[in-house]
């Protein structure tokens, strides 16, 4: 499938690439900044509505908590006086005794509840029975079948308040109540409980105003509802009430949710008597503003890449058109024809590119005309005035004719000079070959040697460092004998002591080296600098190699000279391996 996409591209025309790349630029920049628009508008409001729901909730907390302390501290105030004390476990035994513990109690209770409007009621549960009950105030706590259900409770509350489910008064209403054991000096002598009686509706009223726009519930310890805007769900599970299992709700936090029939923020903060603030609001409510929005973007994004692609359009066939005109003149020019221009009507990239392609249209009608082809009769003239000159085989006949003579005669001597004459010959020249291996290039160096040993006899010895793994790569030919070369004839002083010359050859990383060393009359720093300059005329042998590694090897290889005058010379020339 790749490949068949790349053989599409490659086969489309100019303008349907130049179209279709920038239809892509497009798109795709189109489609990220809208997803990522919207992306980061709903994290946004999702951020912000979880941080609005969980200061409200944290503010109904404050507010329910410290009713909640006023109320505990209420019936701490009950529990700690002593006189209704001493009127609830003294023992009667006339009527007329109780009716002075009675006009006590009224007194307190009604005091209290005037005080404190938001209590809906206050009773005591005695286990006196000696004390008659009046139904309101004082009941009886023995008596099981009139007993609510969160007396057995009492009996885990370390003497805590404890706080019951939602149930009727004697009005009909709504309340809950704070219960506390009574006791005499410590939790293991109780002597009653009392209860407050709060209505639901008191406690409703701290959470209406925040209900607008989502659900709150007020969740006890067991997370049933204590108070919410649908009374019908009072004293049910919130996880009844959502038909969804909710998270664990021990700590504060939030989760996105399915509640029900649709995806919902819930957020849930825990007060410190073991009661909850429930909030919850369907995402539909808090992304409505942001789908609108996105709406509203991806319309503008559809306009606005319509009336891009017009523009590609026009650009594809201005760039198309500018493009056919300089592909029909190459192709004039591919066939000899260099009469054809190019009109320039202004200054763009394109009228620049023609204006250049014109004046190389010129420029190679005037090199193809009148030097390329004069260059090439030259060259040819050339070659064969040297090749008619120079005729290997002519040459190795007569240095053989000769090397026949001087065996006949007796002179072994100039028979050896002959024969490594005609042997540096016939490596060198390798049959018009440029490229020879390390081995025969070293062979040339030993020939040429030996016929200068032949000429200065013991005024020099030479020595081989070389690394016999190199022999069987290639090399240019005629890199090394032009500096052996050149130590014989220049580095040789006026001493009793030969000249010392070292040939090495080794590898190094990914290049061949090979030095030519000597211990000779060395390089002044002027005639130094005039041969690593790259004139010919400062020397050139060594111009010669340079310039040959140069162009069949590239820049970073070819010749470095180290010298001192009077210490010697040392040659390194570096070609790949």
């Amino acid at each position: 499938m790749t490949e068949k996409a790349r053989r599409f591209f490659y086969n489309l025309p100019i303008m349907g690439k130049l179209f279709l790349l920038l239809i892509i630029c497009l798109l795709i920049p189109f489609l990220i900044i809208s997803i990522y628009s919207y992306a980061s508008a709903r994290n946004q409001l999702l951020t912000q509505a979880y941080e609005n729901m969980n200061n409200s909730n944290r503010q109904i907390n404050n507010n329910i908590s410290s009713q909640l302390e006023i109320f505990g501290q209420i019936s701490e105030m009950v529990n700690t006086n002593e006189m209704l004390k001493s009127y609830l476990i003294k023992s009667y035994k006339k009527d007329i005794e109780f009716v002075e513990a009675y006009t006590y109690i009224n007194d307190l209770f009604f005091g209290l509840m005037a005080a404190n409007s938001n209590v809906d009621g206050i009773s005591v549960y005695t286990l006196n029975p000696s004390l008659p009950t009046d139904g309101a105030f004082v009941k009886y706590l023995f008596d099981e079948s009139a007993a609510p259900d969160w007396v057995r409770a009492m009996d885990r509350s370390n003497g805590n308040i404890i706080y019951t489910d939602i149930h009727l008064n004697t009005d009909g209403e709504r309340v809950f109540s704070l219960a506390r054991v009574m006791t005499l000096n410590s939790y293991y002598y109780p002597y009653g409980v009392l209860t407050l009686s709060v209505k639901e509706d008191y406690l409703y009223s701290m959470i209406r105003q925040e209900s607008v726009g989502k659900e709150i519930y007020i969740l006890d310890s067991d997370e049933r509802i204590i108070t919410t805007s649908r009374k019908d769900l009072i004293s049910k599970p919130l996880e009844e009430v959502v038909a969804s299992p909710l998270p664990d709700m021990s700590r504060d936090g939030y989760r996105i949710m399915d509640l029900g029939s649709q995806e919902s923020l819930i957020v849930f903060n825990n007060m410190a008597q073991g009661w909850k603030t429930v909030s919850i609001v369907p995402l539909n409510d808090i992304l409505e503003e942001t789908r609108r929005s996105a709406s509203r973007i991806l319309l503008i994004a559809g306009f606005s890449f319509l009336l891009a692609v017009l523009g590609i359009l026009i650009i594809s066939q201005y760039f198309n058109g500018r493009l056919k005109l300089l592909l029909g003149q190459t192709l004039q020019i591919e066939r000899e024809d260099f009469s054809g221009r190019i009109a320039v009507k202004g200054n763009d990239e394109f009228d620049q590119l023609s204006n250049a392609f014109n004046d190389m249209t010129e420029r190679l009608n005037l090199l193809i005309n009148e030097l390329y082809k004069k260059e090439i009769r030259q060259r040819d003239t050339e070659l064969y005035a040297l090749q008619s000159q120079i005729n290997p085989h002519f040459l190795y006949n007569t240095l053989s004719v000769i090397s026949s003579l001087a065996i006949r005669r007796g002179d072994s001597e100039i028979s050896g000079i002959i024969n490594h004459l005609s042997s540096f010959y016939r490596t060198s020249l390798n049959k018009g070959k440029r490229y020879i291996s390390v081995e025969n290039e070293l062979d040339i160096t030993r020939h040429y040697i030996a016929i200068q040993h032949m000429r200065f006899g013991s005024a020099f010895r030479v020595s081989y460092e070389v690394d016999r793994q190199l022999y069987p790569c290639r090399t240019l030919k005629l890199v090394l004998q032009p500096f052996v070369e050149n130590a014989i004839n220049h580095a040789m002083q006026e001493s009793d002591v030969p000249l010392h010359i070292i040939i090495r050859a080794y590898r190094r990383d990914d290049r061949i080296c090979f030095e030519v060393e000597d211990n000779g009359a060395g390089i002044d720093q002027e005639k130094l600098e005039e041969l690593t300059s790259q004139k010919p005329e400062a020397g050139y042998g060594i111009f010669n190699v340079k310039e040959r590694i140069r162009l069949a090897y590239g820049s970073s290889y070819g010749v470095h000279i180290q010298s001192d005058p009077g210490s010697g010379t040392r040659i390194l020339i570096e070609i790949p391996i």
